[in-house]
């Protein structure tokens, strides 16, 4: 069994992980009984690294019979923390996932405990960019690619670089062979994805963008659904808006913003590299989408440079923005970062406070823009059919501007599998589910 906690880019590796475990004969199940557990750990909050250790414990308690193998950026971040749990089989850093299925294939093989280590392995240095692919044999609707790996930015709250290492992109060739042979296998939309992915071609010696690699994607697969991670305000050119914008070219109406903060002097403190104006630009740009495009954004609240007024322009941003939905987190400070040295300016109680403020706003911001999509067409990507839900037997998916979407199992045609698209109209709104019947 694998279990991944974090990012997108930690779930696509631990899918290569699963492809590497299939291909030396082991079988990956999510149930006991269970020969080993791999725990993909997450350390981007304090708390993340807490549910990760969490995880480590309860699978040793839970599965007392299996090899536990800990391997991701809690092991990176605190190598100590992590050596410190009794009864770990092995300990992997990032760089070090690239052993760790011949590894515990070794361990599992053998007859006695020599091949037993307890000690973190590869924590220092970078994983390459083109170790640990997904298998893409697996599945019929989406697929996450891994395009891009490491940070330069260096915010000041974060520990990702430090973790992760510097940028590092796949080149535009491998990410087209790839993306052909998930759209040969059925595969029907992908998910572009890194830990900075608007950064994509910024290693050096590079002389590609993230621009140029989408206009490649919508050329050679036009009929394939191409879904944006997250990006920052300064990295979002006139030609992906365009792209965004534009009904008929294959990238999902879906933009992520990495904003964290409406405030210049919150943004200066944070080392964030784009200010006020320019997330203003942005919503300017892509305001003609609105009702259709769908925008969200991550946020920290109660962060030590935000004072009251400094959260009520952030608040005032945001309730005036295009913005669809919001993801709030209260400010915690991470042990290695910068920040981290800084007083903690703002009590517990506020932040819980101003998250919450920000919480209920987009929950608000949520619902309308899914009222506003009620009587409109739109293509839904079948993924799951669903015996239980608020309008009974259903297909679940999502339209290509995220919207979650159920259409009553009655009201399409017999036979349908998951991975077709089809064109849905939305009559309700239920449980943040739009209800839908095809056209």
């Amino acid at each position: 069994m694998i279990e991944t906690l974090g990012c997108k880019v930690n779930h696509y590796e631990s899918q290569g992980l699963a492809a590497g475990f299939r291909e030396a004969g082991w079988d990956v199940v999510r149930q006991a009984p269970l020969e080993a557990v791999v725990i993909n750990s997450c350390a981007v909050t304090a708390e993340a690294g807490r549910q990760s250790l969490q995880s480590v414990r309860r699978a040793l308690k839970r599965y007392p019979g299996a090899l536990v193998v800990v391997t991701g950026c809690e092991v990176v971040a605190d190598p100590e923390k992590v050596t410190a749990i009794k009864d770990i089989g092995a300990i992997f850093g990032n760089r070090g996932k690239k052993d760790l299925v011949e590894y515990l294939t070794r361990q599992l093989s053998a007859t006695s405990s020599d091949y037993f280590m307890s000690e973190p392995v590869g924590i220092l240095g970078e994983l390459e960019i083109d170790l640990l692919r997904a298998d893409c044999k697996r599945g019929r609707s989406r697929a996450v690619v891994k395009v891009q790996d490491g940070c330069n930015s260096f915010c000041r709250y974060c520990i990702i670089p430090y973790l992760r290492g510097r940028c590092r992109s796949l080149d535009p060739e491998r990410v087209l062979v790839e993306c052909g042979e998930l759209v040969a296998n059925g595969f029907q939309e992908v998910v572009l994805t890194g830990i900075h992915l608007g950064r994509y071609g910024d290693d050096a010696g590079k002389n590609f963008s993230l621009t140029s690699l989408l206009q490649q994607l919508t050329e050679k697969f036009p009929a394939l659904r191409i879904r944006l991670g997250s990006l920052q305000p300064h990295e979002i050119t006139p030609e992906i808006i365009g792209m965004l914008l534009d009904p008929e070219v294959s990238v999902c109406e879906h933009l992520h913003l990495s904003l964290q903060s409406g405030s210049d002097r919150v943004l200066g403190a944070m080392g964030r590299p784009y200010r006020k104006s320019e997330i203003e630009d942005v919503f300017a740009r892509l305001a003609s989408g609105a009702g259709r495009l769908a925008i969200g954004t991550d946020l920290i609240a109660g962060f030590p440079a935000e004072t009251e007024s400094a959260f009520a322009e952030t608040y005032a941003l945001i309730k005036a923005s295009p913005l669809t939905y919001l993801h709030v987190f209260p400010y915690s400070p991470r042990r290695g970062t910068v920040a981290a040295s800084w007083p903690d300016r703002v009590s517990a109680k506020e932040k819980r406070f101003r998250a919450q403020e920000l919480a209920a706003l987009g929950r608000k911001k949520r619902e309308q823009f899914a009222q506003d999509n009620i009587g409109k067409p739109l293509r839904i990507l079948l993924e799951t059919c669903r015996d239980k839900s608020p309008c009974g037997p259903a297909w679940f998916g999502h339209s290509r501007n995220y919207l979650p979407t159920l259409v009553p199992a009655a009201e399409v045609p017999a036979g349908l599998k998951a991975g077709k698209v089809i064109i849905v109209v939305p009559r309700a709104l239920e449980n943040n589910y739009l209800l839908a019947v095809e056209i």
